[in-house]
């Protein structure tokens, strides 16, 4: 072979070199844009799902906060049934008691009559103990200042010299509390 047919010869094969260079350079680029297109669209997915993550945890911790909510709101209602489980009965009771009482007020003389009025202080006395273990408190509001919370002023009186205005002068009728909680306020008379 001749010179020219080498150079002929090199120059083909260097065209070809050069064109599977192109050609693979180009294919390269073209895996390279794909490689970075797929973590593109790779780190779009796990952001996605990060963010349904984070979603599906604030939606848990809700749940878990509003349960604890319920369960102390039953407790609450709960204890509070306890507490004031006898208010229903302890309201059918007080005319009973305040019955007792009045008949407690008679004078009598003789020994029946005393006997039985003895029976009548012995029964209002279980009341009374039965009434202080379950929390029921008398509200006897006699020279206190008048509180419209716990008071039912059926009556004003002018006021004498040593009494204070809005004061309790006379009770008409006791009132009861269960915790604190008025069963019946009491009938009072108010000093104006």
């Amino acid at each position: 072979m001749s010179d020219k047919e080498k150079d002929l010869a090199e120059e083909q094969i260097e065209e070809k070199d050069l064109d599977q260079n192109t050609e693979t350079d180009e294919q390269a680029t073209a895996a390279s844009e794909e490689d970075i297109s797929s973590t593109e669209t790779k780190n779009a997915e796990i952001e996605d799902l990060k963010h349904a993550l984070e979603e599906k945890e604030d939606a848990y911790l809700r749940l878990q906060a509003e349960l604890a909510n319920i369960q102390k709101r039953n407790r609450k209602e709960r204890e509070d049934a306890a507490k004031y489980r006898s208010q229903s009965l302890a309201k059918e009771l007080l005319p009973v008691i305040d019955n007792l009482e009045r008949a407690l007020m008679i004078e009598v003389d003789d020994e029946q009559g005393k006997s039985l009025k003895a029976g009548l202080e012995m029964v209002m006395e279980s009341f009374k103990t039965a009434l202080n273990n379950e929390g029921i408190e008398v509200i006897d509001p006699l020279h206190e200042p008048f509180d419209p919370n716990f008071h039912q002023a059926v009556q004003t009186i002018p006021t004498e010299e040593d009494q204070e205005a809005d004061t309790v002068v006379m009770v008409h009728q006791k009132g009861y509390a269960l915790h604190g909680r008025v069963l019946r306020p009491a009938m009072v008379a108010v000093a104006q």
